[in-house]
């Protein structure tokens, strides 16, 4: 009997063990989820491209009417669970005590996967929303960390356990919300003359008024400047298109060709509007990329992209006109529109998160030439 009691004492102790080394998700579904993670083991670094103002950090949340899921950029000095989710708080303005417990990452069948483990204080906000707020604040959560590390699922609880509101339980992968990267839009205004024809952007719906008039004025007196001096002789004609559009960045470009009796082959040529949409300013190559550090790159070869048959020739013009890299500075630094009006000497423009610089070329190569800078 005394044998038969030590190996009852021994099974349940052995069950208790067994029980102990399971986590309790307090949801099978979740437990489920969880067991098709494979840990990864290498360090997961956020995604952020450093600038002059900081690390650019995107950032998701409800627009005015809380209706969308917008996207807007921010500039921190470091990117860490905690200053993401600091950042997303400020934006959503959810209760400063809700915040993470800890973050890991996985894989799972080739997608990589976030898992977030919020605190106790998290859930009670959230469970005070209605349907909508909640649908805002978790799908802001949810596209913030999976654009920060650059990943396609993301895994929520709790205190390790399942979040359950008054309108869902999260036990499974949410994957990136649907959101716009802005809320206004641009609308073409047609100007056509005598042989002349040009579209004209127009910025319809932003959220401030008095900037939107502004810019409106700039970019129309500028192709209505072209239409008063034009002489009728030939044709112009110029098209843009957005290359970025977000809540704080506006970067359009300008394409054009002329061809009149003194230019009997037909000429192209670029320029470019920026536009810091918090500020109303001109947005101009130094302000975002450092050009001293730019045109010693360039004069060695690296942090530029340009087209594989252009590259050796582009070297050789880019030595020949700017005899040292701090000419080269100083012409970079004088790149887009400033707000005195003065004439700049090149163009650049943002795209996918990258700057691209517009330069001048010899007719017989097009012109200009677009050069995507390496600007990580």
């Amino acid at each position: 009997m005394k044998k038969w009691k030590e190996y009852m004492m021994l099974a349940v102790l052995c069950i208790s063990m067994v029980g102990c080394g399971k986590k309790d998700s307090g949801s099978e579904l979740l437990t489920e989820v969880q067991e098709t993670v494979t840990p990864v083991e290498e360090v997961v670094k956020p995604e952020g491209e450093e600038t002059p103002e900081g690390i650019r950090l995107h950032v998701y949340s409800g627009d005015e009417s809380a209706e969308n899921i917008v996207q807007h950029t921010v500039y921190v000095n470091e990117i860490t669970e905690n200053t993401v989710m600091r950042e997303l708080t400020e934006a959503l303005e959810m209760d400063e005590n809700a915040g993470i417990n800890s973050i890991s990452f996985g894989t799972y069948g080739g997608d990589k996967v976030v898992m977030l483990d919020l605190n106790q204080a998290f859930e009670e906000y959230v469970n005070k929303l209605g349907s909508s707020g909640e649908y805002i604040v978790m799908g802001s959560l949810t596209d913030t960390f999976l654009d920060c590390y650059q990943s396609e699922l993301l895994l929520v609880t709790v205190d390790g356990k399942v979040l359950k509101t008054g309108h869902n339980i999260y036990e499974e992968y949410l994957e990136m919300y649907p959101y716009t990267e802005a809320t206004y839009q641009i609308r073409e205004e047609k100007l056509t003359g005598d042989g002349l024809e040009i579209s004209c952007p127009q910025i319809e719906g932003f959220r401030d008024e008095r900037i939107q008039e502004k810019w409106n004025q700039i970019m129309l007196a500028t192709e209505q400047t072209v239409m008063d001096q034009w002489e009728g002789n030939g044709t112009y004609r110029v098209t843009y298109t957005v290359k970025t559009m977000t809540p704080d960045t506006l970067s359009i470009l300008m394409d054009g060709t002329v061809n009149t009796p003194d230019t009997p082959e037909e000429y192209t040529f670029k320029y470019t509007y920026n536009i810091d949409l918090n500020t109303g300013e001109s947005i101009r190559l130094k302000d975002h990329v450092d050009v001293e550090k730019l045109a010693e790159n360039m004069f060695a070869g690296t942090g530029y992209y340009v087209k594989e048959d252009l590259a050796d020739y582009f070297r050789e013009r880019l030595e020949a006109i700017y005899d040292s890299p701090d000419a080269l500075a100083q012409s970079l630094a004088g790149y887009d529109y400033s707000e005195d009006g003065t004439a700049p000497y090149g163009y650049s423009y943002l795209a996918d998160g990258k700057v691209w610089i517009c330069m001048e070329v010899p007719h017989a190569l097009g012109d200009y030439i677009e050069i995507e800078l390496d600007t990580q």
